[in-house]
């Protein structure tokens, strides 16, 4: 089954996002380790189909293991000009592999090597996310649903393009979720059809981990409400001026201002979390 991604990762317009060399060169260590009932050249031939087919290079069965070896990498280096679908080559070459009875790494290697050098892609439920952006995606370790995961990653898809306004939709519906769940995860109490103002206002009462009790904490405290009143303006600009509905929308500065706005509320939260710990 091929890796399902958002349309703005698989037919990017314009310049493609490169995979980091450290990667590559991770990936291809990583190939070079699988092993099955096929011969070796066997093996490497799948990946080297599956890696012309992102680079448009013409593929031919190589005359040796040594030349396959060579020739993937050489192909591996091409389609990593296209970091996503350099990324569902592996994986889906991998699935092949797998089927036929191979020893295969799995979905957790490939986002590990992505994690380790800082390519901000990882894979979620057989879905390509992008974690780029002013804020990391929430740890992959805690209860995220997979709703919330996918739209934070559409929205960081979309965000400094002409669709920054769809990117709000998405992040607002992450972040919805996102603090709706921490207050479930943390038994504290909130209303039927809780609003994320309400959910955030919430966890800064009652989470401990998100009480300001350091230097200058009253005027860290009134920076803190006024993201209350942030949320309850993302809610109304995802009704009145995104694809959530039919809208006038924002142009792209405005809306990607906005959108980083709600990653900061994320990433305030997951650093609140982590000095917790």
């Amino acid at each position: 089954m091929p890796l399902q991604m958002a349309s703005e990762l698989r037919f990017p317009m314009g310049t493609t996002t490169p995979l980091s060399d450290r990667s590559v060169d991770d990936f291809t260590s990583l190939i070079r380790r699988v092993s099955g009932a096929m011969s070796r050249q066997q093996i490497i031939e799948v990946f080297k189909k599956h890696f012309c087919k992102v680079s448009g290079d013409y593929y031919a069965r190589s005359s040796s293991l040594d030349w396959a070896e060579s020739d993937m990498s050489s192909q591996a280096q091409n389609a990593a000009k296209d970091a996503p679908n350099f990324i569902a080559a592996v994986y889906e070459a991998l699935e092949e592999l797998e089927n036929s009875g191979a020893s295969v790494p799995t979905v957790h290697h490939i986002n590990q090597i992505l994690l380790n050098n800082q390519d901000h892609y990882q894979i979620v439920d057989d879905q390509l996310i992008q974690t780029a952006g002013s804020v990391a995606a929430p740890e992959f370790s805690e209860s995220i649903s997979t709703s919330v995961m996918r739209a934070l990653g559409d929205a960081k898809a979309l965000i400094g393009t002409v669709d920054s306004s769809s990117a709000i939709d998405r992040a607002h519906t992450a972040l919805h979720g996102y603090l709706v769940q921490l207050c479930t995860d943390n038994q504290i109490d909130l209303p039927n059809d809780p609003t994320a103002s309400k959910a955030f206002k919430q966890l800064r009462q009652f989470h401990p981990a998100l009480q300001a009790s350091g230097h200058r904490a009253e005027e860290v405290t009134r920076v803190l409400n006024s993201f209350a009143a942030s949320i309850d303006a993302f809610s109304t600009l995802r009704n009145k001026a995104s694809l959530a509905h039919v809208n006038d929308l924002l142009d792209v500065p405005e809306a990607t201002a906005i959108v980083n706005a709600m990653y900061t509320v994320f990433r305030y939260i997951q650093d609140c979390k982590q000095r917790g710990r």
